[in-house]
């Protein structure tokens, strides 16, 4: 793809500004199903997106082939695009900054026969487990290496790297006639150190912990949410911070920035730089140079997430928060690297702290059962009862009902088990004063 002549040719039909934004993604891809490999897939994916402004209006284009013989029926189509837009919003392709490169830890890749060891071994482990597990559903290893490039007209020209190795199992445990599944994935730096035994511990004990499971009683109760439920609720509800839904009126915080909107004991850090996450960056999908923003402080909404375009059309600066959620979506304003700080309690003391109660360890439904405008939710849930300060019997099928800024409003304690794993977004167990469940 001989980018200058695609400048040249866009300029030539009236862009004022014109961008291309490339996403070169390749994995390695191993599956695992009854003691032999199922599956191997290597796979290679170019995607090309193209932006550009003329008559004051941003066009968007993709496509997976990008050869220079595509370009006229590309750009033109771009130009058709621009005179349907309606849209009064200023459009802008950001000019070069001063961004500070850092290098980047990429992850090792390992031969083919040192990944079927590992996930024979892997296999092995959590069939032999607890007798209740009768069949690893799932098992899975994967290697994804990502380099995304930005270059325009006005002399922008970056690229970057990020890698992330992944292994996945989900496994099935049966008691009398009652069949459960779990799953569990995490980050992999090399299957000769990775502690699999704590891995297989967490799926079994997972799914083991789901047999039995009875229903609790209806009422408002003392809920602890563990991590990983938590993070699910956090991430559904996150676009509320970003300015794409502020300036819209359609995030329950438009209007309230410099508000105390939450307990004193939630902060809430965006910082795409973060070392300890594996989707850091310096710059965003615009070229703009990232920064560490306090979104939260005890309790106060401070930060607005930005794009270009959501900050242009609020009259204030890009926080550095214009990303795309793929190639061929168009830029937003997205938390990236974005998560709650933690406490300095175990789960366990909170545990201690709250008696009686329920533990939700995980939220089903996030798709349909909340409402980001005003941040009602109803979920249905999984968990455990806890008594006395202990983990007890399993529970299931109870839905839990509130308010987003309500539940975080009413925060007792914030855990100290914040882990990244394989997600931007995350958050410690919190411990809530009260929740509705509507169980039996």
């Amino acid at each position: 793809m001989n980018k200058e002549k695609w400048f040249e040719k866009a300029l030539a039909e009236g862009f004022e500004s014109f961008e291309i934004y490339q996403d070169m993604t390749e994995e390695r891809r191993f599956t695992w199903f009854e003691g032999q490999l199922d599956t191997y897939v290597v796979s290679h994916v170019l995607g090309t997106a193209f932006r550009g402004v003329t008559g004051g209006k941003m066009v968007n284009a993709s496509s997976e082939d990008t050869g220079d013989s595509q370009m006229d029926d590309i750009i033109s189509s771009m130009k058709q695009q621009a005179s349907m837009i309606s849209s009064e919003d200023k459009a802008r392709i950001r000019r070069p900054e001063q961004i500070e490169p850092k290098e980047k830890k990429q992850p090792a890749s390992f031969d083919a026969a040192k990944i079927r060891e590992f996930l024979k071994k892997a296999e092995e482990k959590i069939l032999a487990y607890d007798e209740r597990i009768f069949q690893v559903t799932d098992l899975e290893y994967e290697e994804s290496r990502q380099k995304r490039t930005i270059v325009n007209t006005y002399g922008m020209d970056l690229a970057d790297e990020a890698g992330i190795n992944v292994l996945v199992a989900g496994a099935a445990a049966k008691q009398g006639e009652e069949v459960r599944n779990a799953y569990e994935f995490e980050p992999v730096e090399n299957p000769d150190t990775f502690d699999l035994d704590a891995f297989v511990s967490k799926l079994a004990d997972k799914v083991t912990g789901r047999l039995g499971a009875g229903i609790p009683e209806s009422g408002n109760v003392s809920v602890l949410i563990d991590r990983e439920a938590m993070t699910s609720l956090f991430r559904a509800f996150s676009p509320m911070f970003c300015g794409d839904q502020i300036r819209k009126g359609i995030s329950p915080l438009s209007d309230r920035l410099n508000e105390k909107v939450f307990s004193d004991l939630i902060t809430i850090i965006d910082d795409p730089a973060c070392q300890q996450a594996y989707t850091n960056c310096q710059f965003d999908d615009e070229g703009c140079p990232v920064k560490r923003k306090t979104v939260v402080d005890h309790g106060v909404f401070r930060t607005i997430l930005h794009s270009t375009a959501s900050a242009d059309a609020m009259n204030c600066e890009s926080s550095g928060n214009g990303f795309r959620r793929s190639y061929d979506s168009p830029v937003d304003s997205v938390p990236r690297n974005f998560w709650i700080e933690p406490g300095e309690k175990t789960p366990e003391e909170l545990m201690k702290e709250m008696g009686d109660g329920i533990m939700i360890t995980e939220f089903a439904g996030l798709h349909a059962g909340l409402r980001q405008v005003t941040g009602d939710f109803s979920l249905q849930c999984g968990g455990y009862r806890i008594k006395d300060g202990k983990r007890a019997e399993g529970l299931t099928l109870f839905t839990a009902a509130g308010n987003f800024l309500e539940l975080l409003s009413d925060v007792k304690a914030v855990a100290n088990d914040l882990e990244w794993g394989v997600s931007s977004t995350v958050t410690p167990s919190i411990l809530v004063g009260s929740l509705a469940v509507s169980g039996r």
